[in-house]
């Protein structure tokens, strides 16, 4: 089935404008610096699955001396965006983006020292494939970690039915189907950190800050509509974490030596 795209360059304007250049979701540099917290980065190999406009894969290489990333996702809209901002930043040869298309990972077996990801795993249906082919490139001893939109199991509230019907194609799964498929993968020494309590104040906050004092730089950015919509999702991302059923979450795991 062909792809519908998601991320148009509006899309793109309207999530930069909200977290920044190269950042489609939040929590930034931040957010992660406490996932890849204590995980071996600096000289190794990292594949980031998708990094979406690169963000997150500049961060490892210019924060935290990644020797090399590689970047995939299903769309070149986002391709084309990363590529413009490592340019910017003098890392085209240290950051290799690459479209992708949906099923196996189109690498050999054990060829990276650490799979990364920031909340992308959303968009991908099939997580036992996914966590199956993560185990597979990873080389013997590698590190697995992502963050990753979870969600509580159901029932769900109104306001959380709109989130699932967005128009993003989110597929989510609660944490413990997550650590469940990794642990049918292979990986070892499994952990997952509900960060339900943080989002719900920074969900608040961003709310506050959108409808008040940022409204008029979004309004200057995208239009009064678009940012009307903008600051209309915050809030729903607000509610729905305030219920317990918007969970974002870190994960760690590894692939045994040997």
């Amino acid at each position: 089935m062909e792809h519908k795209l998601i991320y148009t360059p509006d899309v793109i304007a309207r999530l930069e404008l909200g977290w920044g250049p190269g950042w489609l979701s939040p929590g930034g540099l931040s957010d992660v610096s406490q996932l890849v917290a204590g995980v071996a980065i600096a000289g190794r190999s990292v594949l980031d699955i998708g990094t979406g406009t690169g963000g997150p894969a500049l961060a490892l290489v210019n924060r935290f001396g990644a020797w090399r990333v590689t970047g995939i996702d299903i769309e070149q809209s986002v391709l084309d965006r990363a590529k413009v901002l490592a340019q910017a930043e003098l890392l085209e040869k240290r950051v290799d983006f690459r479209r992708v298309t949906p099923g196996p990972l189109p690498f050999p077996d054990a060829h990276f020292d650490v799979v990364f990801s920031k909340d992308a795993f959303v968009h991908i249906a099939d997580k036992a494939l996914l966590f199956a082919e993560m185990f597979r490139v990873l080389k013997p001893g590698g590190s697995c970690v992502f963050s990753d939109w979870c969600c509580s199991p159901p029932p769900y509230s109104e306001q959380m039915q709109q989130f699932f019907n967005n128009g993003m194609n989110f597929t989510m799964a609660t944490l413990q189907e997550n650590c469940s498929h990794l642990e049918r993968a292979g990986f070892k020494a499994i952990s997952a950190r509900d960060r339900n309590a943080w989002f719900a104040v920074f969900a608040a906050q961003e709310v506050k800050a959108a409808a008040g004092a940022d409204r008029a730089r979004l309004v200057s950015g995208v239009g009064a509509e678009a940012a009307d919509s903008l600051i209309a999702a915050a809030r729903r991302r607000a509610v729905i974490a305030d219920q317990g059923h918007l969970r974002p979450a870190h994960f760690r795991a590894g692939k045994p030596d040997g």
